[in-house]
């Protein structure tokens, strides 16, 4: 009961946290970077959404980005359309050139091109007029990640998932934000308060130079938001709780470690007084101050008065003030993990880089020959293909122009002149184990799945493919690993997976077909490679009868056929059975007789069919 009502406040906290960072970032977004959303679509992120839609009101743009945005579409391109038809240069609109003082929306921002994300981190960094809202939908280990160049340039981060919709609303309290944006321009931060912030970054591991900028232009915009004039130490506190959160990556030592790692005393400053039997020399003294006439001086006097002085602020206190607040939004199991976590920083810092994911595309990639099309921004257009189509027509078309275009120099290029680059690339690879975990030898195949496993995924790292298993047994045939580069996962999966029972062959050449052309559908590379003894003995409507069994198999690997899946047929009985070789001709699998079973075979024959 304890438990559940500390994880309501905690909750509870996070979305207030959130909603206060939309109203910060609202009123200035250029200045603070903007926010990364961590959360799946959903409700909660709708309703934090809309909040925020709501709380600018019009007083700030805000304007999407779509996944796929290429830099015709961030900075303009020229428009070939418009161009061919006015017979002049005429450029679209990027989005960049349309946002100033407002805030980019970008959904699945962890799916982001590299050449995208560079486009507009130069321009954030050029202009200064815009903030973004990254909605990064990365949950687990084996997920894309936002690139590390868009986290730099985001001032906070915020974690939405796991929130109830029912105890998240938005409180809209109706705000001036270009009111709000010109008074916080006015207040002043100390610079012991800076002082405290930038030595308490450094000492929770923050190296980024952008952080201290975040803290103090965040704690200004707060210290707006309560219509003050001056900073307070609740405003400091606040603003450094929010933008440290995320990027703690250790605890400050304590103070008397410091003093033992550095005992070194410091020498007293040398005097720099002259000899007494020294004059000063007239040259080097300072220059008298200069008073006002007294009537500005009496004028000055007055304002001061009306005007409350800011109270004065300690750095030592702050600093401390800083880090104890910071620590206190730390969850214990992160506050264990901060030893682990910065060793696993400096060996990843000497590891060497791994190949990137291949993806389909239109804009790069291996060339292939021109077609003609319609170009968009998901073209490139060759414009040398396009020259040349044009170019046994040109006299023909100014015979057919009059006037002034008819002499006008250049080349006259129609819309049936286009053509368009073509690229082809290589998909990733998704291999699916479809073990056969029944009867009495399941352990034994068990076991050589699971080194197959583990020496594929070591290929994985290099090849940037991912492991799929599914295992069939009983009834049934069951997926218990996703598609994963993970191989602590999958160790711990096979290590504890059960075996024995009836053998549902044709459920399993089903299933792993369609799990296979679902792979296909999203523009992988599916691999099956089925470990069985092919001794079948439950149809496919999950009842006994080894002769029914066996014909249901037969039917089902006909049908996977039409899916042209690359298929690799291991037969782990200990002499290769006519049957399965007559299964696996059914399905156009290669078929491989292994009765020792080992596990170097299997990967160099999967390596066979990727090659």
């Amino acid at each position: 009961m304890e438990q559940s009502r500390l994880d309501s406040e905690q909750d509870q906290r996070r979305w207030s946290d959130a909603c206060l960072i939309a109203k910060i970032v609202a009123i200035d977004p250029a200045g603070l970077g903007g926010i990364w959303v961590k959360s799946q679509a959903g409700p909660v992120r709708d309703q934090w959404l809309k909040g925020l839609q709501n709380l600018i009101n019009g007083q700030v743009s805000l304007i999407k980005v779509p996944s796929n945005a290429d830099e015709g579409a961030l900075i303009g391109e020229l428009d070939l359309l418009k161009t061919l038809a006015q017979q002049k240069k005429v450029y679209s609109l990027g989005i960049l050139d349309q946002i100033h003082d407002g805030l980019l929306l970008m959904p699945m921002a962890e799916r982001m091109k590299s050449h995208t994300a560079a486009l507009l981190t130069q321009a954030f960094d050029t202009t200064g007029q815009f903030g973004m809202i990254a909605f990064d939908e990365s949950l687990t280990e084996e997920d894309q990640h936002l690139l590390s160049r868009l986290e730099e340039r985001l001032g906070f981060q915020i974690n939405l998932e796991g929130l109830s919709y029912r105890h998240c609303e938005f409180a809209l309290e109706p705000i001036d934000i270009l009111q709000i944006r010109a008074n916080f321009k006015q207040i002043e931060v100390p610079i012991e308060a800076l002082e405290a912030m930038m030595i308490a970054a450094q000492s929770f591991g923050i190296d980024s130079l952008r952080v201290g900028l975040y803290v103090a232009r965040a704690a200004r915009v707060l210290a707006a938001l309560r219509g003050g004039d001056y900073l307070e130490q609740g405003d400091i506190q606040t603003a450094t709780r929010l933008v440290f959160a995320h990027r703690i990556t250790r605890l400050p030592q304590p103070k008397e470690e410091q003093l033992e790692q550095d005992p070194a005393e410091e020498s007293p400053p040398e005097s720099k007084e002259p000899p007494p039997d020294e004059a000063p020399n007239p040259n080097d003294l300072p220059p008298p101050p200069i008073e006002p006439p007294p009537s500005e001086q009496e004028s000055t006097d007055e304002r001061n008065q009306d005007k409350p002085e800011p109270p004065s602020l300690n750095r030592e206190d702050l600093e401390e003030m800083i880090i104890e607040a910071s620590k206190a939004t730390l969850s214990q199991t992160l506050l264990d993990s901060f030893d682990q976590k910065q060793k696993m920083i400096k060996s990843n810092a000497s590891a060497q880089g791994k190949v990137g994911q291949l993806q389909k595309g239109l804009l790069s990639g291996q060339a292939m020959p021109s077609r003609k099309g319609r170009p968009s921004y998901k073209h490139k257009v060759d414009i040398l293909k396009t020259i040349q189509a044009a170019s046994p027509w040109q006299k023909i078309r100014r015979l057919e122009m009059q006037g002034e275009r008819a002499t006008a120099k250049g080349i006259i290029i129609k819309v049936d002149d286009i053509y368009l680059k073509q690229y082809v690339q290589r998909t990733s690879t998704v291999t699916v184990f479809v073990v056969d975990a029944s009867g009495s030898s399941a352990m034994e195949r068990l076991s050589e799945a699971k080194g197959a496993v583990e020496l594929l995924l070591a290929q994985c790292y290099i090849r940037r493919d991912q492991v799929a298993l599914i295992t069939f047994r009983g009834k049934a045939a069951e997926l218990v690993l996703p598609p994963t580069r993970s191989l602590v996962r999958a160790k711990r999966l096979l290590s504890g997976m059960p075996g024995g029972g009836g053998t549902p062959l044709a459920a399993a050449i089903q299933d792993a077909a369609q799990f296979g052309k679902k792979l296909k559908s999203k523009g992988q590379t599916p691999l099956l490679i089925l470990l069985t003894d092919g001794r079948a003995n439950v149809t496919l409507d999950g009842v006994g009868g080894r002769e029914q069994a066996f014909q249901d198999a037969l039917a089902c690997a006909k049908k996977a056929r039409a899916e042209q899946l690359q298929m690799l047929f291991i037969d782990t009985s200990m002499r290769p059975q006519e049957t399965n070789q007559r299964i696996a001709s059914e399905l156009g699998a290669h078929y491989l007789p292994l009765p020792q079973g080992k596990s170097a075979s299997v990967v160099e024959a999967a390596k066979m069919l990727i090659d």
